[in-house]
C-alpha cells in the first residue's frame, strides 16, 4: 500500500510540474530542496554572462593629452625614436614573462627618484600598442601615488575601496584605448601596508585577473628601502623589475634592494635609468640585465 501511495505521489508531482511548465508557474509543492528536474525549466533564474570583451568595453575610456605626456617624459603613446628604448624593454619583458608563464610584474627601485613610475607608465603604453595584448597598470605607490599626474589625468579616487572589496573594478578603473586599463590611486594612504597584506587585496586581484584576463598586470610599487610597503606586496607578483639611476643609486643600496626583492619574488631584470653616452646623448632607459 505504501509503495502504491508513493507511486501516486510521484505521478501527481510530475503532472503538476508539467502543468506548471505549460502555465509558467511553480507548483506549490516544489519547495526548496526538491529535485531540480521536477522544477519547470523556465523558473531557474538565468545569470547574465559577461564576456571578457564586454567587461573591457564597459570600462570608462579616457583621452590622454600628448603635450601633457611629453612634459612628464611619457613617450610611448605612439611609436617614435623617443619610444624605442621602452619598446625594446617591452619586447624583452614579454619574452621572459611568456617563457615562464608569468603575468604579474612589479616595478620598484632601491630609493625614490629612480624613474620607476615613468618607466611603469611608458611600459604600459608601449604594451597598449600591441593590439593582441591586454594590460592593466596599478598605481600601488599608495603613500605617494603619481601615475595620475604622469598621465595628465585628474580627480582619481582612492584605491582603498577597490582593494578592500567595497568598489568593483569596473566602477574604479578607466581605460586608455581598447586594451589598457588603469587602476589609479588619487588619494595618498598614510598606512598602506595593512591593505597591501590583506586577504581582500589578494582576492580582488584574483577576481580581476579572472574577469578581465589581462596578459600582463603591472604594479608600480614604492621603493624598497624607504619602508615595508613594497615588501608587503611582492609576494603577490610573479616577478619584479628593479630601476637604478646612473650616478645616483649607490651600489650598496642596489645590492640590498636586489637581495630583498629576491626573497619575495623573481628578479626579472634591472634597468639603468639616466645613463649618458660618451657622445653626450641621453637615454631614458639603457637596457635590462
Amino acid at each position: 500500500m505504501e509503495k502504491l501511495q508513493a507511486a501516486i505521489e510521484i505521478a501527481r508531482r510530475q503532472r503538476a510540474a508539467q502543468e506548471g511548465r505549460a502555465s509558467g508557474t511553480i507548483p506549490q509543492d516544489a519547495a526548496p530542496g526538491s529535485d531540480a528536474k521536477d522544477l519547470p525549466v523556465d523558473t531557474v533564474p538565468e545569470q547574465p554572462v559577461v564576456t571578457t570583451d564586454a567587461a573591457w568595453a564597459a570600462l570608462r575610456e579616457v583621452q590622454l593629452n600628448r603635450s601633457d605626456l611629453i612634459h612628464s617624459r611619457i613617450l610611448s603613446l605612439n611609436a617614435s625614436v623617443e619610444s624605442a628604448p621602452f619598446d625594446v624593454l617591452r619586447t624583452k619583458i614579454l619574452y621572459q614573462m611568456r617563457q615562464s608563464n608569468w603575468r604579474r610584474l612589479a616595478i620598484t627601485s632601491p630609493m625614490p627618484q629612480s624613474g620607476k613610475t615613468t618607466t611603469s607608465v611608458n611600459l604600459a603604453l608601449a604594451l597598449s600598442r600591441q593590439p593582441e595584448l591586454r594590460t592593466i597598470l596599478f598605481d600601488f605607490d599608495l603613500r605617494a601615488p603619481t601615475v595620475t599626474e604622469k598621465l595628465g589625468l585628474k580627480h582619481a579616487p582612492s584605491i582603498t575601496p577597490l582593494l578592500s572589496g567595497k568598489t568593483r573594478f569596473q566602477d574604479h578603473a578607466v581605460r586608455v584605448g581598447p586594451n589598457l586599463a588603469l587602476a589609479l590611486s588619487g588619494i595618498p594612504d598614510s598606512d598602506p601596508t595593512r591593505l597591501l597584506m590583506a586577504d581582500s587585496t589578494r582576492e580582488v586581484l584574483a577576481r580581476i585577473q579572472t574577469d578581465y584576463a589581462p596578459d600582463i598586470m603591472i604594479f608600480d610599487l614604492p621603493s624598497i628601502l624607504i619602508g615595508d610597503d613594497a615588501r608587503a606586496f611582492l609576494q603577490h607578483v610573479d616577478c619584479a623589475l628593479i630601476l637604478a639611476r646612473a650616478e645616483q643609486t649607490r651600489y650598496g643600496d642596489f645590492d640590498s634592494c636586489e637581495r630583498e626583492v629576491g626573497e619575495y619574488t623573481n628578479v626579472l631584470g634591472v634597468v639603468l635609468n639616466g645613463y649618458r653616452h660618451a657622445d653626450g646623448k641621453f637615454d631614458a632607459i639603457e637596457g635590462t640585465g
